[in-house]
């Protein structure tokens, strides 16, 4: 302890360390006691052996006294010295935090982010600190001048404090690693700034109708602006499933923004049924993040009647965005096709295909009609394909494929670019297709 007391004392001696600042340079001593009552323990302990040797007549521990009283701010450590008529500086503040880190800020800050926190929903939170590059340095510089090693950052000390009233008071606990809010604040200008953190929900979608593009598609010839070609929308189609799932979600979750992810995208003429595809919406800085999924699903629905339809909603993470588009380019994907070809389809040679087009590698180079996204070679597997005669012309096929292969270029052949395919199986040429995704691989 005495070789604790010398160090503590010789910092004073050159340094005015508030009991904060002087306790945190001792943090890893004695686990569960508060930075604070680190500092003031230890002035007070100096003070009693500095009275203790003026009771016996030491007239240089009035120095050491003094020295507690002024540069360590110490209360008892002042009353004892004014009862004995020293003169003490009481204009000298806190070398390391400037006198910012006191009870009363901490505890005006932390009153000011619960009232801000009544407006939203949340099961747990995060505290963060802003510190001042130069108040960062000064500690730093004493750790380094007195060889610390065991201290902590003026950062922890903050983010604890202010912590613990706010978990007191809200019965909310912290959490470091997927906290719902985090709050930053500066306690050196006075503020805070509260994050709301994403809301992730996960779902199917189904995509009743063709022409709504995944994402709003911007008018190519205006660029968003707005003109007669567009509608003065700004927008080549007027809706898109990002905005009908998203916009409802918006309002319930009186969130700022959102982000829509899908498990792949199909082309804006494709329909999807069956199963739907799946998707995540990732809902931003929202106020509300206990909202009944259901209620969701509904709004969703009622909002984009017979265009989209959502199902299976639950609440998701980060960690299933990443896994969910690793995983979509490879899953597969089963599609049903209604083809015009240009002459009558050979019922031999269409059960051929459905034999030979079985676990097959298709080799397909970057499909024509997207060229603009670079010219290289895709091989993919074609799992199966089902045919059933329509009419003479007309066949309906049942395919199922691994995740990337455009399957429009593996009826029509793409002038060669996808080999094999069935135009060139069955020696007539498609005129029309009509395509629908019936089940992505979840």
């Amino acid at each position: 302890m005495e070789e604790i007391l010398n160090l503590a004392y010789r910092m004073l001696q050159k340094y005015a360390l508030c009991d904060y600042c002087l306790g945190r340079q001792f943090a890893r001593l004695l686990s569960g006691v508060g930075n604070k009552a680190r500092g003031e323990a230890l002035k007070v302990v100096l003070a009693m052996e500095a009275n203790m040797k003026l009771l016996m007549n030491d007239k240089d521990a009035a120095n050491v006294l003094k020295i507690v009283a002024e540069n360590g701010m110490n209360k008892y450590a002042k009353k004892l010295a004014k009862s004995l008529n020293y003169q003490i500086n009481e204009t000298k503040t806190c070398y390391v935090c400037e006198g910012k880190l006191i009870d009363e800020n901490i505890r005006r800050m932390a009153e000011e982010i619960i009232e801000e926190l009544k407006g939203y929903e949340f099961s747990n939170f995060l505290i963060g600190a802003s510190v001042p590059a130069h108040v960062k340095e000064r500690d730093d510089q004493i750790k380094a001048e007195f060889a610390l090693t065991f201290g902590e950052e003026i950062k922890s000390d903050i983010t604890r404090e202010i912590g613990k009233i706010i978990e007191g008071v809200m019965r909310k606990p912290v959490e470091f690693a997927t906290p719902d809010i985090t709050i930053i604040v500066d306690i050196f200008s006075g503020t805070f700034t509260i994050k709301s953190n994403p809301v992730f929900i996960k779902g199917y979608y189904r995509k009743l109708q063709p022409n709504i593009p995944q994402a709003p598609w911007i008018c190519r010839k205006c660029r968003g602006k707005g003109c007669d070609a567009c509608g003065h929308t700004g927008k080549e189609y007027p809706d898109s499933i990002s905005e009908l799932i998203g916009d409802p979600a918006l309002s319930l979750f009186e969130a700022l923004d959102y982000k829509f992810h899908a498990a792949g995208r199909e082309d804006v003429d494709v329909t999807v049924l069956g199963t739907g595809r799946p998707f995540i919406l990732e809902l931003k800085s929202p106020r509300k993040r206990f909202v009944q999924l259901n209620q969701l699903q509904d709004a969703i629905n009622e909002h984009a009647k017979g265009k989209v339809e959502v199902s299976s909603l639950s609440y998701a993470t980060k960690k299933d965005v990443r896994d969910m588009k690793a995983k979509s380019a490879i899953a597969s994907k089963t599609y049903v096709a209604l083809v015009e070809f240009d002459s009558s389809v050979d019922e031999s040679k269409l059960k051929e295909v459905c034999e030979k087009f079985r676990n097959l590698l298709i080799h397909q180079r970057t499909p024509s009609r997207i060229l603009r996204r670079g010219d290289k070679v895709r091989k993919k597997y074609l799992y199966f394909v089902e045919a059933e005669k329509k009419g003479d012309r007309i066949v309906e096929f049942k395919i199922k494929a691994q995740g990337g292969l455009y399957i429009k270029e593996v009826i029509n052949g793409d002038g060669g670019r996808t080999v094999p395919n069935i135009a060139d199986a069955l020696g007539t040429a498609p005129i029309n297709i009509t395509l629908s995704v019936l089940e992505v691989e979840g």
